[in-house]
């Protein structure tokens, strides 16, 4: 297994940064001080994954832009992921199967090399839990088209550096609200998968693990 994936696997190891960790690239003030974290009883379960790999001398990952539609997450950039179906034997195997269906990779060729921190998202009432995955080439991707709209494969070191960290208002379900967020040529990084990210880079960050590792 590639070098960086070696490092990267024995700093998660190590330990989490965690929740307030997370939390740190929230939306804005407001949502940091009246959003429950602690998941419901009836909170619903998902998981992601963060797909790694290196292209060009550099680690890269993948997002997908998700298609407009009436419910919270519309339109939004994403990782591929979803939810808990009754066939998914584990929540390592939602991630790797949505992955699949969504960007057609071949899930067999994922390696996963951690786990990150769940984070509960209050307004989808949804537990997503962060899988770390390795992919040993670059990847082929094929979009699902009903579930993906554009497939963004993301250069991680501008990200290390926060430097495309911007903040600008949005409405927010008829509510104005200053949000956090990544700017990566032009496509809007927020809510839970900026926060997911941020856990990581974290990680990166502590282990002086650069993209180009």
């Amino acid at each position: 297994m590639d070098h960086f994936a070696v490092r990267l696997e024995e700093e998660i190891r190590k330990g989490l940064p965690g929740t307030d960790v997370q939390w740190e690239m929230a939306s804005s003030d407001r949502l940091v001080r009246d959003f429950p974290r602690v998941p419901r009883e009836d909170s619903a379960e998902a998981a992601v994954l963060i797909l790694l790999y290196r292209d060009r001398g550099s680690i890269h990952t993948v997002f997908i832009q998700r298609p407009e539609y009436n419910g919270v997450h519309g339109g939004q950039i994403s990782f591929p992921g979803g939810k808990k179906e009754n066939k998914d034997n584990s929540l390592m195997e939602t991630a790797l199967r949505e992955a699949s269906e969504e960007t057609g990779i071949d899930s067999s060729s994922v390696k996963i090399i951690g786990v990150l921190t769940p984070l509960f998202i209050p307004v989808s009432n949804i537990l997503v839990t962060p899988y770390v995955g390795w992919y040993d080439r670059k990847p082929v991707f094929s979009p699902e088209e009903k579930e993906v709209v554009f497939i963004i494969e993301a250069d991680l070191k501008p990200f290390l550096d926060y430097s495309i960290v911007n903040l600008k208002p949005f409405d927010i379900r008829g509510e104005h609200v200053d949000i956090q967020y990544f700017d990566y040529k032009g496509s809007v990084i927020w809510g839970a998968t900026a926060m997911i990210l941020h856990e990581l880079l974290v990680i990166m960050n502590k282990a002086n693990l650069s993209s180009a590792e």
